[in-house]
């Protein structure tokens, strides 16, 4: 079996096997990881069948008293996606 070839990061230019023509290598720089990359996202916590009943009739009076989902997801501390799920359950 043959060997694979590694690729040389940061290194000069080596020539093409078939082409004996100079290939040009970009150079590697160090990544920003602080602005580049997003915040981690929160891992799922799992609520039990009580806690779930709670959140569902909070979900289900707020939306009576007519306030937007935004406004419930801040108070109780979940998403807005939850919120409309927690709606359509009930």
């Amino acid at each position: 079996m043959a060997k694979k070839a590694k690729k040389a990061r940061g290194k000069t230019p080596t020539k093409s096997r078939k082409t004996k023509k100079a290939i040009a290598i970009k150079s590697t720089k160090a990544r920003k990881t602080s602005a580049a990359r997003k915040p981690a996202a929160k891992k799922a916590t799992r609520r039990s069948t009580a806690d779930v009943a709670k959140l569902r009739k909070s979900v289900i009076s707020a939306a009576k008293a007519k306030k937007s989902a935004e406004i419930i997801a801040k108070e109780l501390g979940i998403s807005k996606a939850y919120v409309y799920v927690l709606k359509r359950k009930a």
